[in-house]
């Protein structure tokens, strides 16, 4: 099997992967999907060189691995702690790496996911569901030309595009969370 080949593979996995975390309705099959696929991810994003994309990877699978951890164990809060602190270092290493790859050789195509990664990360922070949406939206967008010329990244992009903009005009579960806060 030719590094190609896994890199082929990996990448419609990825696909799969993302289309069954948004169809899962239970978080802890969710945690598990987002375990698989920032994992895979992961090892495609390094394979092929997208360092922010590794970045982006490894912080979502230690969100969820701390959040697994919190929600779902008895693990104590100074194994959490503990465990989010080697996460941080971790993520803050790849991150000088790639930032001083970008500034050795910078392209257009590595600023582009690097703003990608930047709008996914503000999007986890947001604490309405709309902002999320747009900003995920524009990620959408924005992923297409960081990533343009690769197929499985493309229809990843056209889904998030896709989800987003229904999930914008026709979902209104946070308008109704919001109605029957009020009351």
């Amino acid at each position: 099997m030719t590094l190609e080949m896994i890199t082929e593979i990996l990448g419609w996995t990825s696909v799969a992967f993302y289309i069954l975390i948004t169809i899962f309705n239970t978080m802890k099959l969710t945690r598990f999907a987002a375990f698989g696929s920032a994992a895979n991810d992961t090892l495609w994003a390094f394979l092929m060189g997208w360092w922010p994309k590794v970045i982006l990877n490894l912080s979502v699978a230690s969100l969820n691995t701390y959040r697994y951890a919190k929600d779902f164990t008895n693990a104590s809060k100074t194994v959490i702690i503990g465990l989010g602190g080697l996460m941080v270092m971790g993520i803050s290493y790849i991150s000088y790496v790639a930032i001083t790859a970008f500034i050795a050789s910078p392209t257009l195509a590595v600023a582009m996911q690097f703003v990608d990664l930047g709008i996914i990360l503000l999007a986890l922070y947001m604490t309405t569901l709309k902002n999320y949406r747009l900003l995920m939206l524009l990620s959408g967008f924005v992923g297409m030309a960081a990533y343009y010329g690769n197929t499985q990244m493309m229809i990843i992009k056209a889904l998030v595009i896709a989800i987003m903009t229904f999930k914008l005009l026709f979902d209104k579960t946070e308008q109704h969370q919001q109605s029957a806060a009020a009351l």
